[in-house]
């Protein structure tokens, strides 16, 4: 995973710092589309739970954004991440997790 901290801006909080994923991936092996018996299971979540994290760390409020390689718009989308919809300038569909509520940011603290 590789995380950008500094120059992006959230799109639904129009202007708001938020961590940025630049790229994210699992080892094919843990993909159930590959391996219907993956070897580590949530390498996925546990990387957004990271990212985060780290939003709340720097102050963000756990603002997250992402542009999703095609055909991974339902993994994002099951994680409840807003879809706000194609960016042509990057040929993908653009997602954010807005801010925590005290309440969620506790459960998230616990399940890193």
């Amino acid at each position: 995973m590789w995380l950008e901290i500094q120059h992006h801006r959230s799109q639904w909080a129009v202007g708001q710092r938020l961590v940025y994923i630049e790229a994210l991936a699992s080892a094919p092996w843990n993909r159930r589309l590959i391996n219907p018996d993956p070897w580590l299971r949530g390498v996925g979540s546990v990387l957004l739970q990271f990212s985060r994290k780290r939003s709340l760390d720097l102050g963000y409020q756990g603002r997250l954004g992402l542009h999703a390689l095609q055909g991974s718009e339902a993994f994002y989308e099951s994680r409840n991440m807003l879809n706000l919809g194609y960016d042509a300038d990057r040929e993908m569909v653009y997602f954010e997790y807005g801010v925590l509520n005290p309440r969620q940011s506790e459960e998230n603290d616990n399940a890193i």
